[in-house]
């Protein structure tokens, strides 16, 4: 019986030891995959492939589950897991057929890098906000769902002779082997531009990336959008693809779209409403933070927009009583973000209580701190 073959060999290299604290680490997996009858060149490499990812990241997650810092977090290991394959870019290293005209064979080398700080930084990030952690849930079981169909496919396709049905089976491999391929695009751009934009809240994303980088990825997760209309990730990052690019009618568009088909998904409705507020539209915004706060009343990002959009149209008393919440809840944050979100919201509510002390509420709008 043909069937898949997998080995796996873990690379440790120190490259860089600056800062002292800081490695990286680089881990390659193989692949091997046995071609079969109806097996095509072309699949067959992209299955090996998708092996030899799914090995990478493997061994990746138990490097990373032993990182000290990762170990005070106290994750599980499906958390570790999640995270591990929500952060981390894999390339293909080598590729060559192999074995002999009657078996041949596809060898396929990955190879995923990883910044021990890089890494830190990402996972305190998703597990500071609720949402980041349930895209890597979704996105890692609808990962393990298509692998399971795949090998599946796999064993099928090599049970059957030529004919109709292995045709059938080839489609359905084809449709599978693609939503894996875009789940992948999706996952190694995200990684790639989370060093330089912040994914949680579009008012303080660097300004690191170029106009070509923003071009490929556009590029790239518009179509693995297309081919998985169902990646929540690749639209909430083509969402903020869009707005980077100047395009925000295309970013709210998509946005609306999300929260009118998973209107219970307070994500949705977060970034829309910080699109919104963005584009200056306050009561507008207002209403998606509500929905959001009706599922997630300590939410931080939410209390904290809430609270400086009502100080941007001037209601102090809702202003004051939104952000001293987020200052409660955040206190322990050291994040530069979470740093900057307080020192204005501490502003703002300074403000807000001098001008209630001396005139009552003041309903005129003031100046927005960015």
């Amino acid at each position: 019986m043909i069937k898949t073959v997998a080995a796996c060999a873990m690379l440790l290299v120190v490259l860089q030891s600056i800062p002292a604290r800081a490695e990286i680490k680089v881990i390659e997996a193989e692949s091997v995959y046995l071609m079969g009858d109806n097996d095509s060149k072309i699949d067959a490499r992209r299955i090996a492939v998708q092996e030899a990812k799914r090995k990478a990241l493997e061994e990746a997650g138990t490097f990373v589950a032993s990182l000290t810092e990762v170990k005070d977090y106290k994750l599980t290991k499906d958390e570790v897991t999640a995270y591990t394959a929500g952060v981390v870019e894999t390339e293909i290293a080598a590729e060559e057929m192999r074995g002999s005209t009657a078996k041949p064979e596809m060898f396929v080398r990955v190879r995923c890098r990883i910044d021990t700080d890089v890494m830190n930084e990402q996972i305190s990030r998703f597990r500071e906000h609720e949402d980041l952690k349930e895209q890597l849930t979704a996105a890692h079981k609808e990962n393990e769902t298509l692998r399971k169909e795949r090998e599946s496919l796999v064993r099928k396709l090599h049970m059957e002779k030529s004919g109709p049905k292995a045709g059938d089976i080839q489609k359905k491999l084809d449709s599978v082997l693609s939503k894996e391929e875009a789940n992948d695009d999706v996952r190694n751009t995200w990684a790639s531009l989370s060093r330089k934009m912040d994914f949680v809240d579009a008012g303080y994303n660097g300004n690191n990336v170029s106009p070509e980088e923003l071009e490929r990825a556009t590029t790239l997760v518009q179509r693995a959008a297309s081919v998985n209309p169902d990646n929540r990730r690749a639209r909430i990052l083509l969402a903020m693809l869009y707005q980077r690019r100047g395009d925000p009618d295309a970013a709210e568009k998509i946005l609306r779209s999300s929260a009118a088909t998973h209107p219970a998904n307070p994500f949705y409705h977060m970034k829309l409403g910080l699109l919104l507020k963005e584009r200056g539209r306050h009561n507008e915004a207002l209403k998606e933070f509500h929905l959001v706060e009706k599922v997630r009343p300590r939410d931080p990002r939410m209390l904290f927009h809430s609270g400086m959009t009502h100080y941007t149209i001037g209601n102090c008393r809702q202003s004051a009583s939104y952000l001293t919440r987020f200052l409660k809840i955040a206190q322990n944050a050291k994040r530069p973000v979470v740093q900057k979100m307080k020192g204005e919201a501490l502003q703002a509510v300074q403000d807000c209580r001098d001008r209630m002390r001396q005139r009552g509420p003041d309903r005129r709008p003031h100046r927005q701190l960015r």
